[in-house]
């Protein structure tokens, strides 16, 4: 949905490094953290290099709650990373907060955003040569391997890619080292965005999930960071080795769901892909109506996009209440929280036939409720418009719903969850038009949760029950 309740995905990434020992980057970190808050909003850190020393700070919460102006000031430094996070596996406790520090040959902090598929595989790996698992984050995995790497007297470089030899699933990671280096790498299919770009008055690199994150410090873009390589960072100098080389497979649901409408991810707009995904809807069974209702809020632009195409008006039709997600609870009836997060404008909607716009629709939980809310709200006919295919397979990379069976999508009709859901009719986007849209070949997508296609390396893991990590 587009209330982050029925789909999540795990966290972002930003750094700042400034040639200039005088600048502070704590606040410039900061800002690019609330930029990207929609990412993640359980916990927040920032990890910087002060006077030769790995300093963190992180905590509980949305990055405006866990951070001030003293604690900021006491971060005072040129070179930093920071993250905000929502756990996929591991639970919310402040231990499993990013980043995190790892002792090692070279001392240093690390931050992600991705899932490792064989982390539990890795863990007992590591486990039996003596590393102790102080958290449940796929976080210590990735840092163990590379200071087990460093304690061989690999250098940091060849220490990572031993680390990316090991690991499967996705990844973008962001690694702050005790010698003034920042080492960015990125899994080999790209599944989770990552860019730089550079802040000429600071005269300081950024590192960024995504470009919206450059935009909120004004950094000029200058590229995305190719998957499957290594980006180090020091002395004010970007060193890029290619370790992989392969199909990419990037993650749909960043157009569709995850990126604020105001980036660009792999060169292709965010706000273009949705609004296009908007037209297409209206030339997809279409029907009569009086207005056109997105979900709030990131199906806003796919309604604009809709109502340009058909010419039935977008009202707005939801009050909203933007305070239900400052919270690291969240609770487990999503439809209860639907109905703290929405309240439908009566006053509007009463006797009216609605088009009602939304990304995605994950177990269904969360659409009963909000059509519930919509028919004691007297509307007379409500039109279910989906901007993504059916969901039904589990995801793997991260997204939240790693089980076919929570999928309302898997092995039902489009008739039978529109008689789950309780609308009048429901649309779904076609698999083709979304790769349209997107304007990336289809075989450089990742479409597993729409098709069941899964690349070759991940078949072992199919099936495989997760545990949920506390």
């Amino acid at each position: 949905m587009a209330t982050p309740m029925n789909c999540r995905e795990s966290c972002a990434v930003f750094s700042v490094s400034s040639n200039l020992d005088e600048v502070d980057v704590s606040p410039v970190i900061f800002g690019g953290l609330l930029a990207l808050q929609h990412r993640g909003q359980e916990s927040t850190g920032i990890t910087v290099l002060k006077n030769g020393k790995i300093q963190t700070f992180k905590g509980l919460g949305l990055a405006i709650e866990v951070f001030n102006h003293n604690i900021l000031k006491s971060l005072s430094a040129p070179i930093g990373i920071g993250h905000v996070r929502y756990s996929t596996y591991g639970s919310s406790d402040i231990i499993n907060a990013q980043p995190m520090e790892f002792e090692s040959k070279l001392k240093f902090a690390l931050c992600f955003n991705g899932t490792i598929v064989n982390y539990e595989e890795l863990r007992v790996e590591l486990e039996h040569d003596g590393y102790v698992f102080k958290t449940t984050s796929d976080s210590e995995v990735i840092g163990f391997l590379i200071s087990k790497a460093l304690k061989r007297s690999l250098n940091l470089t060849d220490a990572i890619i031993y680390g990316m030899e090991k690991l499967r699933g996705a990844y973008s990671v962001l690694l702050l080292a005790e010698d003034g280096s920042i080492v960015v790498f990125r899994d080999m299919y790209g599944f989770r965005p990552l860019c730089v770009g550079y802040l000429k008055d600071l005269e300081a690199y950024v590192f960024s999930s995504e470009t919206s994150g450059l935009d909120a410090v004004d950094a000029t873009f200058i590229e995305d960071i190719p998957p499957g390589s290594i980006n180090v960072l020091k002395d004010s100098e970007i060193t890029r080795l290619k370790v992989y080389s392969s199909k990419h497979a990037h993650c749909m649901f960043e157009w569709v769901y995850f990126s604020r409408q105001d980036s660009t991810v792999e060169g292709v707009n965010v706000f273009s892909v949705r609004w296009k995904l908007g037209e297409k809807l209206a030339e997809l069974n279409p029907v009569e109506a009086d207005y056109v209702v997105p979900v709030p809020e990131t199906s806003r632009i796919a309604a604009l996009g809709f109502s340009s195409k058909s010419g039935i008006p977008v009202m707005e039709g939801f009050g909203v209440n933007r305070y239900a997600l400052r919270t690291f609870i969240m609770p487990r009836d999503r439809g209860y929280f639907a109905r703290l997060k929405l309240n439908p404008l009566k006053q509007v909607l009463e006797g009216k036939r609605i088009i009602l716009i939304d990304d995605s629709i994950v177990r269904g939980t969360t659409s009963k409720a909000i059509v519930s809310m919509l028919r004691k709200a007297g509307v007379k006919e409500i039109h279910l418009k989906i901007t993504c295919p059916p969901l039904i397979a589990p995801c793997y990379m991260g997204v939240d719903f790693p089980t076919s069976e929570e999928l309302i999508a898997y092995g039902k009709s489009v008739e039978d969850i529109r008689k789950l859901i309780g609308v009048d009719s429901l649309t779904y986007m076609t698999i083709d038009y979304l790769v349209e849209a997107i304007g990336l070949p289809k075989d450089e997508l990742c479409l597993a949760c729409l098709t069941g296609e899964y690349p070759e390396w991940i078949k072992p893991f199919l099936g495989k029950k997760r545990a949920i990590r506390k």
